[in-house]
């Protein structure tokens, strides 16, 4: 079972489209808890736009991480903190590639202490922008992901791809 979560008007063929709004496969409010999957049940979780969202962060991504097989993989973007639509009024979290990078670690303070996800990659994306341009800061962005946010350098939009521990 792989799951498109928040897909709005957005399905994506070979997924199971769930949303409270739009025409999703499955009408579901995703800011109610648990959600209707069984625990270890799907192989992949895909969300576009959608984390910057939720209410409960932390409830969310544990929930994904519940309902995700072993081994199953996580993949989501969002817009970087620092991208023009970041600051949207619906827009409840903002994220960077520090965000990513702490949904594989180890914090006691954090996820009840485990590690939740193993970092397969973080993608740097560029929506606002023409492609050619798009396409050569992809390039340089990508090489090192982590070093590129931290310099300050513009982003728009992070791209996650976890399996989870």
């Amino acid at each position: 079972m792989k799951l498109n979560l928040g897909c709005g008007e957005k399905k994506r063929e070979g997924y199971i489209n769930v949303d409270m709004c739009g025409t999703p496969d499955v009408q579901v409010d995703l800011s109610l808890f648990p959600w209707p999957f069984e625990d270890n049940s799907a192989d992949e979780i895909s969300s576009a736009h959608f984390l910057e969202h939720v209410q409960d962060y932390e409830r969310t991504i544990l929930e994904m991480h519940r309902i995700l097989k072993p081994n199953g993989v996580l993949h989501f973007k969002v817009p970087h903190f620092r991208s023009s639509c970041a600051p949207w009024h619906l827009h409840k979290w903002t994220f960077s590639t520090v965000t990513c990078n702490l949904l594989c670690s180890q914090i006691p303070y954090q996820w009840g202490g485990q590690k939740l996800f193993e970092l397969e990659k973080i993608r740097i994306n560029y929506v606002f922008i023409q492609k050619a341009i798009a396409a050569v800061l992809s390039f340089f962005a990508n090489i090192s992901p982590g070093r590129w946010d931290w310099c300050g350098l513009p982003i728009d939009e992070i791209e996650f791809f976890g399996r989870k521990v």
